[in-house]
Order: structure tokens, then sequence, then C-alpha cells
């Protein structure tokens, strides 16, 4: 057993070396041109196939998104009110602001009566916990609030701004509202039975336009003196 390799080691080095040589020559050698592994896509109508209909529906929904923003001179067309109607070719302003007037009568008037779970999926965080907050205080102090919506004289959308696919839109409404401040004998503390108010209020609503949610959140509300 002087030799430095064995007979036996010999043979398994050989038959190493053969397997090698044959791997090498199914899987081929690494020359530095092969593509790269990976899965790559792109959102830019070149790459798209000549073939397809997808050219012609890209250009289809691009002349639908031109149409579309005519109709709203107030708004920068131009900036994120375009942006949106790419990443919603559905968005529609008039319905939005439908929506949105809807969404403000039904949570005054959840508000008033302290019944803000029913709204809850309108609300941010934020803004439930501080309409909560005000509403919890008066139930605290026996106190009821009685709220009538008499009228909507206005509504506009006076700002829009998409942060990545994060929509804001800021809504004023101009209304005309009873509300009658009462403790838990009837009495009127606050407000006048015989007078109407004028309310301007901006709300702030939300909604990130990469999920198929319907919902606008409130996120923010200001009230105008």
């Amino acid at each position: 057993m002087n030799n430095f390799f064995s007979v036996d080691l010999i043979f398994f080095i050989m038959i190493a070396a053969l397997l090698v040589f044959r791997l090498r020559n199914v899987l081929g050698r690494r020359t530095g041109n092969e593509k790269k592994p990976g899965f790559g896509f792109s959102f830019d109508a070149k790459v798209v196939d000549k073939n397809s209909n997808n050219i012609k529906e890209i250009k289809i929904n691009k002349e639908h998104i031109l149409n579309s923003l005519k109709k709203y001179k107030n708004l920068d067309k131009n900036g994120d009110l375009k942006r949106i109607y790419i990443l919603s070719p559905n968005f529609s302003p008039k319905k939005f602001l439908k929506g949105a007037k809807d969404a403000f009568e039904i949570i005054v008037a959840a508000y008033a009566k302290g019944n803000l779970k029913k709204v809850k999926d309108l609300l941010s965080p934020n803004i439930f916990k501080t309409f909560s907050n005000i509403s919890n205080q008066r139930i605290k102090k026996k106190q009821t609030l009685e709220h009538t919506l008499i009228s909507f004289k206005s509504e506009e959308i006076k700002r829009i701004i998409l942060k990545s696919t994060i929509a804001e839109i800021a809504v004023r409404f101009v209304t005309e509202q009873v509300n009658l401040l009462k403790n838990n004998k009837g009495q009127i503390i606050e407000g006048n039975n015989d007078y109407i108010e004028n309310h301007i209020d901006y709300w702030i609503f939300s909604k990130d336009l990469k999920f198929s949610n319907p919902n606008w959140k409130l996120i923010v509300t200001k009230s105008e003196k």
C-alpha cells in the first residue's frame, strides 16, 4: 500500500471523468451570450404584437379617454385626471360626483344618528375614529342631534391628485340643512327649528385604483364658515 493512489480510487476517478465529459456534451458550455432567465413584460404599446387586437383596443381606449375629458373644462385634462383614466378607463367625474353626493347624505345622517358602523366602509380609520368620539360624547351627555338635509345647492370637484395608483378627489358641497342639538328633555340647546343653515363643506375621497373595490373612502373633512 505504498502507492499514493490505490487501484480502486483510480477506477472511480476514471468513471467520474467520463460522466463529466458526457454531461458537458449534453448540456453544452456557457459562452456568456446565453439569454438570462426571467419573466419580462412591458406596458408599452410598441411591443404589442401588431397582428393582435391589442393595438386596436389601445387606440379605442385612447380615443375614449380624450372624448371623455372634453366634458370637464374646469379640470386639468393633461394632469392627474388623464392618468386616472389610463388606470381606470371607466372612471367618470359625473358618476363620481353622484356617488359622492349620495355618500355625503348617508354619512351625515349616520353621524347624526350615532350609527357610524353602517358607513364604516366609506370612512378612513381616522375619520371613523373622529366621528365616533364626537358621537360618543353626545351619548354620554344624553344629547341627540336631529339632522335634516333640505337640499344640495351645488357639488363640484375642486381638485384631483394621483399618488402612484391612489387617487384623491376633493369635492366642495354647498347644502341647506337644519341641525338641532337637544338635551335629554328634548329641549333645543343648539340650532333653530325655523332657520335653514347654509353649509359649505370640503370632503376628500380616496381610492386605490389597482383594486376592484368600488368604494371611495372619506379621508378629510373641512367646513367653510
